[in-house]
């Protein structure tokens, strides 16, 4: 996960040198890109933020519940689209009507025969909710 964080965060910096664009932006556009680096390593790899999801829990009808790191419990409606890939699986919650949160989960996050449940399980989920 270290790894695919960083490159999608320091990967599209290295066009920067490409672009006709004054200094203070390129310096901006690098002071963002660090700032989400950090922030992201905090939630996905140390999982030191507060809001750092510890588990999840599916319940009934794609509602879940996330632990998070500062013990608080949020109940979230699993949102009806996913990235599934074999390597690869982005979860959205709906925790409001405004707001979706990501969770990336990688294969060797999880179990083998759980992360291959899990995307049986989603595509399930994602055919019935088109249908």
């Amino acid at each position: 996960m270290a790894v695919w964080l960083t490159s999608v965060h320091i990967g599209p910096l290295l066009l920067l040198p490409l672009l006709n664009l004054p200094v203070w932006l390129k310096l901006v556009m690098v002071s963002i890109a660090l700032y989400s680096l950090l922030d992201a390593w905090r939630r996905l790899i140390r999982r030191s933020h507060p809001a750092a999801v510890q588990s999840v829990t599916w319940k009934d009808a794609g509602h879940c519940r996330l632990l998070l790191q500062s013990g608080k419990q949020l109940d979230v409606m699993l949102a009806s689209q996913a990235f599934i890939m074999p390597w690869l699986v982005v979860l959205q919650f709906r925790t409001s009507p405004r707001h979706v949160r990501y969770l990336p989960v990688l294969a060797d996050m999880l179990d083998e025969e759980v992360f291959r449940l899990l995307r049986v399980r989603l595509r399930i989920a994602m055919d019935q909710g088109t249908q």
